[in-house]
């Protein structure tokens, strides 16, 4: 496969067998000690202290990502960012992860190994390492991403468990995503400037925020914490519907920058609903007990992402959010995120 031109050789030429090797050479890494890495039946790995924490995600060409405006690094990397979120959620510290892939047999390779370098430049940062996975002949591209990691004894932060009184964050700044999802479907920029090119590098190639989390559940002060993966109210809404609570959010305390609402006006889309349910921004959403609040405080200082008090959770059921001129909106005046067995999913360019 190296003596000739990657951009020709299509994946029929190679077969599964030459293709695996490939990536495993190329991205598998080093194994460790104690370890059976890629080209056995299964990865075995020592077990670590504490608890396994695991999760999988299935992205599918058409559905979360367009070959008309991803590049294959972008793929990889979005792709391994959504699972490490997952993990971030917990609370847990990456380790390893798996990838199973259906493409056509005439998928170039240099366009399937471009995806695998993009989740290996993902993986850098958390040290997170590709241990095995599967390949098949599908109709179109598909990535079933399966990440684990762990967590103290202690265990890991989940959906449930906030209480009326707990204060309401959320890290960095959501509904960039969905605007550089209405920047890209109208056709990817040539030479993005400005709020163009946050906006494309906050959908391409979001930051899953692991040390976030890890750092969060440290402190004992997140009674809840889910990632922003379909927006910041259906998100919420369900660590609310799990913990059998409501939320009071305000309009003043969201990070609506001047450049966001820039970017906002320019592509004809409502800054607050681009926040409250844009999606796939992979922020970490977290309820803080109050008696802890000083603890969380002093750990998100070192937040790269910074975190911002956007509420309250109420005993009261359902989201109000208090408008910045007083009024209130609630039920059916909520924006509403993605869903996809909803009418409006039949839009593939849309969403996990």
């Amino acid at each position: 496969m190296r003596t000739r031109r990657l951009s020709r050789i299509r994946l029929s030429d190679v077969g599964e067998l030459g293709f695996i090797e490939e990536v495993s050479r190329r991205f598998g890494g080093a194994v460790r000690p104690g370890e059976t890495g890629i080209g056995d039946d299964a990865a075995v790995l020592p077990s670590p202290a504490g608890k396994v924490v695991l999760s999988t995600d299935l992205l599918v060409e058409g559905t979360h990502f367009d070959l008309d405006y991803f590049l294959p690094g972008e793929i990889g990397f979005r792709a391994l960012s959504a699972n490490l979120s997952d993990l971030a959620a917990m609370g847990a510290a990456p380790v390893c992860y798996l990838v199973a892939l259906a493409a056509p047999a005439k998928t170039p390779v240099a366009l399937l190994t471009g995806i695998f370098r993009g989740m290996a430049r993902a993986a850098r940062p958390s040290g997170i390492r590709l241990m095995g996975g599967d390949t098949v002949r599908g109709e179109r591209i598909a990535l079933a991403v399966t990440v684990m990691g762990k967590v103290s004894w202690k265990g890991a932060a989940l959906r449930r468990g906030a209480r009326p009184g707990d204060l309401i964050f959320v890290t960095g700044a959501p509904g960039w995503s969905r605007l550089g999802l209405a920047l890209l479907s109208r056709g990817r920029p040539k030479r993005p400037a400005g709020w163009q090119k946050e906006a494309m590098r906050r959908h391409l190639t979001p930051v899953a925020r692991w040390r976030e989390g890890a750092a969060a559940a440290r402190t004992g002060a997140v009674s809840a914490m889910i990632d922003v993966s379909d927006g910041v109210l259906p998100d919420l809404e369900r660590v609310l519907a799990a913990s059998g609570a409501g939320a009071i959010l305000d309009e003043k305390a969201l990070r609506l920058s001047p450049r966001f609402r820039e970017a906002a006006a320019a592509l004809g889309e409502d800054p607050l609903a681009s926040y409250l349910a844009g999606g796939e921004d992979y922020e970490l959403l977290m309820a803080v007990r109050p008696h802890r609040y000083e603890a969380f405080r002093r750990a998100a200082r070192a937040f790269p992402a910074g975190a911002t008090p956007i509420g309250v959770v109420t005993a009261r059921p359902g989201i109000a959010v208090r408008r910045a001129d007083g009024s209130w909106m609630a039920g059916r005046d909520l924006p509403r995120g993605f869903a996809h067995f909803s009418p409006s999913a039949r839009d593939s360019r849309r969403r996990s």
